[in-house]
């Protein structure tokens, strides 16, 4: 796939004194690292925050059958929503009111593919409107932010973490990959994945046919899911055991995959017969293949167009070294397959739509440029020009992700019991998309967010660690994994 997961380059020392400095700097990042390790986030925003409200004189966009409920009133208590009904009804008297004015209310977007290499990616995200996000490449720092999140220590998206990601020696990258060719080993890396905290398991497609295999029947013994790119290997053998992923990552993989890069509409066809029979959605990510395109054609003029000083500097200085460098060196020919390619993907997004296979939205954010949250609203766009109907696509951002996190019974809606996590717009997203990039409030748990301080948490969004900081991270992960 065009956008896997780079490998980092090794320091050669040569020398005596290329020796010294590297174990000075090693001394001097062991001290750091123990310092990363008892670091915690920070927000200039008040953190004791009520989480029961009454929002009156709102349209609560369902996106059922009757999809926008005309002046209604959302009654919080303690996180939950307690009721919604007529804003003309008799109302609580023993909570505070905020008056909607006429604006849309849906429920708190849901990214559902997302690398999350900076605390202030989680803090953009919220301040977008993304109140949760499924991270697809964990790492042992991951499980430290969300138990900050849930303990309430700074404010950003919540956070659903998979494991490190599952991939072969011969394809996987050691320093950001778990690789594994023992069905055995693979299995006990489940099982200690998720003794630790992580959500979920993450596979690539190098794994062998049959450590795919252990990896989802360990899992399904425990309990948990699985999800990723489907193993090249195990659909030539055995392509009924993909049925069992939670969801299918990345339309790029469909084209890899099951079309082997031809367009061939009867393979799109049982593409699309497998996906919808065994219910796997689909999360088509084309924001990150339109940034790859768009890199290799307009090269540093798109990155000047970028706020690429919200990117980790750790994984800038790694994109600069790769696919930077990879699509910025692209030839012109090269440049113009890949938008034959993004065009491609975008009309198979929507043919496999059109077939009856369940989309749910994941932008990919951190694996280029875009940073979660905007990349997030790019996606919904993207899918949008592809020809998806606006409502299906809110869906996928909240409705259909819900369930992607078996979480279906409190996220992706504004109804009674539900966790209260809420975005508020000034017009009607279902007729004016653009408005998804411009929320106006936004409820976390019941917390509320004014638009002001949403605008101090994406300027904190922008404030990411040091290099220092996020390289000792990393090396933390490594030597305890």
């Amino acid at each position: 796939m065009r956008t896997s997961s780079v490998n980092f380059i090794p320091i050669k020392a040569i020398g005596l004194s290329v020796l010294f400095i590297c174990s000075i700097l090693l001394l001097s990042v062991t001290l750091l690292a123990v310092y990363v390790h008892y670091e915690h986030g920070s927000t200039s925003l008040t953190l004791i925050r009520p989480q029961s409200h009454i929002l009156t004189n709102v349209n609560v966009l369902t996106l059922e059958e009757e999809p926008v409920l005309s002046d209604q009133a959302v009654i919080i208590r303690d996180g939950r929503i307690e009721t919604v009904q007529s804003s003309a009804l008799p109302l609580p008297e023993d909570l505070p009111v905020v008056n909607g004015n006429g604006r849309f209310v849906l429920a708190g977007l849901i990214d559902l593919h997302v690398h999350v290499l900076d605390r202030s990616y989680a803090k953009m995200a919220l301040a977008t409107g993304v109140t949760t996000m499924r991270n697809m490449g964990g790492y042992r720092y991951h499980l430290k932010w969300r138990n900050e999140l849930e303990q309430g220590d700074w404010f950003g998206s919540q956070l659903v973490l998979s494991s490190p990601i599952f991939n072969s020696v011969e394809q996987g990258d050691p320093l950001s990959h778990f690789t594994v060719n023992s069905p055995q080993r693979a299995r006990q890396a489940v099982r200690d994945y998720i003794n630790q905290g992580y959500d979920f398991i993450k596979v690539y497609e190098g794994l062998h046919a049959e450590v795919y295999e252990a990896v989802l029947d360990e899992a399904m013994q425990l309990g948990v899911s699985v999800a990723g790119h489907p193993s090249y290997d195990l659909m030539q053998q055995n392509l009924a055991a993909h049925a069992s992923l939670a969801s299918f990552e990345h339309v790029e993989e469909v084209f890899d995959g099951f079309l082997q890069q031809q367009r061939n509409p009867q393979k799109v066809m049982l593409a699309a017969d497998f996906l919808r029979e065994n219910q796997v959605p689909l999360i088509p990510t084309l924001a990150v293949n339109q940034e790859l395109t768009l890199l290799s054609i307009q090269k540093q003029a798109y990155l000047a167009q970028q706020d690429i000083n919200a990117i980790n500097p750790f994984a800038r200085l790694v994109y600069e070294q790769t696919s930077f460098q990879r699509w910025l060196g692209s030839s012109a020919e090269l440049g113009e397959y890949n938008r034959e390619v993004d065009d491609y993907l975008n009309e198979l997004t929507f043919s496999l739509y059109e077939q009856g296979v369940t989309l749910a939205l994941g932008s990919d954010a951190g694996a280029l440029v875009d940073v979660p949250g905007p990349a997030t609203i790019r996606e919904a766009l993207l899918m949008i020009e592809a020809g998806i109907p606006v409502k299906e696509v809110l869906r996928s951002a909240t409705i259909n992700a819900a369930e992607v996190l078996n979480r279906s019974n409190e996220l992706g809606r504004v109804a009674r019991g539900y966790r209260a996590d809420l975005v508020v717009y000034n017009e009607d997203p279902l007729s004016t998309p653009d408005t998804l990039q411009q929320p106006q409030l936004v409820f976390q748990n019941g917390r509320l967010f004014t638009r002001t301080e949403l605008m101090t948490l994406q300027n904190e969004g922008r404030q990411h660690s040091s290099l220092l900081v996020s390289v000792s991270r990393h090396l933390i992960h490594l030597l305890l994994d």
